[in-house]
Formats: C-alpha cells, structure tokens, sequence
C-alpha cells in the first residue's frame, strides 16, 4: 500500500509538472514572463516603486494596440500569438489549465518570494507635506456643513432632487480628501492596502471582484464596426464599461463559466494553503543562434521540457519507482 502511495503522489508531482508545461507551452509564453503578469495583475501593480505604481484612473478607458494591451492603470492581458489557435480550439479546457496554473503559482514559495520582493520595492520612502491647521479646519467645517445642507434637502419634498446627488458627490470626496489629510502616513497606508502582509488578502479580492463583474456581462450584447476597423459595443452603456468587463465579454461565456466554476470553489477553501506547490525551476541558457531560451528543472527531479525525448520523461518515472522501493525495503 505504501509502495502505490509513493508512485502515485510522484505522479502527481509529475503531472503538475507537464500541466504547467503544457499551457505555458500552448500559450507561446516563458514561465518567468507568464509569472511577472500574474503578480502584476494580482497587486494591480506593473512597475517597482511606490510613485509607479500607483493606479491612475485615467487610463481607465485607453486602449491601444502595443503588443502588450493597455487594459486600465492595474490590468493588463499579455500577448500571446498562439491565442488565435486556442480560441479556435478547446477554449474551456485551455482555460481550466491556466486557472490551475495561476492557483499552482499562487500557493508556492516562488510566488510569495516575488510578491514579498515586489512589496518592499514599492515601500514608500517619503510622505506628502501636512496640510496647514487652517486648511484642516476649514475643510472640516466645509464636510459639517455639505451633511446640514445634504440633510435639510433630502428632508424637503419641494427640493431639486437632481441637485442631491451633485451635494452628494461633493460631500464624498471632500470627506477622503479630509481623511488622507487627517492620516500622518498617507503614502503608507496606500501602500499597505495595495499590498497586505498577507497576499492571500489582496488574491481573495480579486477573485470576488472578478465573480462580481463577469455576473454582469452581457454575453449577448451587440457589436458593431467603426470607420477605423475597431469593434464597438452599439449599447453606449456597454461601450462605457470598465476594461475589465469588457476583457470578460471578449474571453466569452464559455470560458467565464469556468472561470467562475474555478473561483467560487477557490474561495470555499484556503487562498494560500499552509502546504506549497512546487513550481519547475527557471534556468536561461543560450541556444547555439545566441536565442535565450527557459529550461525547467526541479531539485528533486529531472527538467522537464516539451521538447525533452520520451525516454527522458520515463527515466523520471523509474526514478521514482526506484525511491518507493528503497523506501519500503527500509
């Protein structure tokens, strides 16, 4: 019994191997890249200083056609050129093995040396100066203010109520602008909402912000071709959603169904599991026409690579049967 265990959990240790290599593999991507995006999109961060790195909803509505997609300020899709052939093909499936491939990355050591590394470079060195005690005080009494006034017209029932939402609005931002100034380290305490301790904080949310925005796409709403060969919602609502719901939209129903199947069973259990997955060691080595290429190797195992020879792949194999017996004969 023992002996069946050990083989079978070397097979399991085999086949997560050949899953990370196959949809890398199948995405035309290198691991380190592939990586780099998914802790980029997971902090919402895609440089390595605080002052970078902070998200500019300006960009929210931007796109343009660099080979990596300009999503939003913390969102982006990396190119692939082998996307073409997978949406032709087994996209429900693909999508499956890139879910397991993120949560594989997620809960290994790799990722939260990266993530932990990718922290301490956007630590901020400084703070803002303090603004004046009178600038304070009168914004303070501007806040105390808007709510009399906000309270009085909700009160009225002859009242514009066109004009609450505006007093609203006005009251909104007026009273983050009075916190951020009330907060002595203003600078730090972006920095630890962008970046918690505890990075399974930062993956919880952004798996419910997905399952929240993917509950609200159309899947079915209507496109139409502009005078510059770009394609349009022709529902403006539609046209004027986030990139994010539009990234959705464009992956389809198909591939969002198990995407959402993949996230709501993730969030049942641990983020980050006290137990770590084991990511294929990253090497770079120059080909013979000077190109850089990645070569997967592990501690405990062989390198595992898609243009590695069978034989090599069933030496690992017998390896691990040879293991299990010296183990048992022990």
């Amino acid at each position: 019994m023992k002996k069946v265990m050990f083989v079978l959990l070397g097979l399991a240790l085999f086949s997560a191997f050949k899953l990370a290599d196959d949809i890398i593999a199948k995405l035309g991507l290198q691991h380190d890249y592939a990586q780099q995006n998914i802790l980029s999109n997971v902090t919402g961060s895609f440089n390595n200083s605080f002052e970078q790195s902070e998200y500019d909803d300006s960009q929210e509505n931007t796109d343009n056609l660099n080979p990596v997609i300009l999503q939003g300020g913390d969102f982006k899709i990396p190119y692939t050129k082998m996307l073409p052939s997978i949406l032709k093909g087994d996209k429900a499936g693909a999508a499956k093995e890139l879910c397991d491939y993120i949560k594989m990355y997620c809960n290994s050591d790799n990722f939260i040396k990266d993530y932990n590394a990718k922290r301490e470079k956007c630590k901020p060195t400084s703070e803002p100066q303090q603004v004046d005690a009178e600038t304070l005080q009168m914004t303070k009494e501007s806040v105390k203010s808007l709510e009399t006034e906000l309270a009085k017209m909700k009160k009225n029932p002859t009242a514009n109520k066109q004009v609450i939402p505006v007093y609203e609005t006005q009251l909104s931002d007026q009273k983050k602008m009075l916190a951020a100034w009330e907060d002595p380290t203003p600078n730090k305490t972006k920095w630890e909402k962008r970046f918690p301790s505890d990075p399974a904080v930062i993956i919880k949310k952004r798996l419910e912000e997905y399952l929240a925005i993917a509950a609200t796409v159309d899947f079915n709403a209507q496109l139409t071709t502009n005078n510059y060969n770009q394609k349009k919602f022709t529902n403006p609502v539609y046209e004027g959603k986030s990139p994010k719901w539009k990234a959705c939209f464009r992956a389809g129903k198909e591939v969002n169904d198990v995407v959402t199947a993949f996230a709501k069973d993730w969030l049942k259990g641990d983020i980050i599991s006290s137990t770590k997955t084991k990511m294929p060691v990253i090497e770079k080595e120059k080909t013979s026409n000077n190109n850089t290429v990645e070569k997967q190797n592990n501690t405990d195992t062989p390198a595992i690579n898609k243009e590695q020879p069978v034989k090599e792949k069933k030496s690992l194999f017998n390896k691990i049967k040879s293991k299990a017996k010296g183990v048992i004969n022990k």
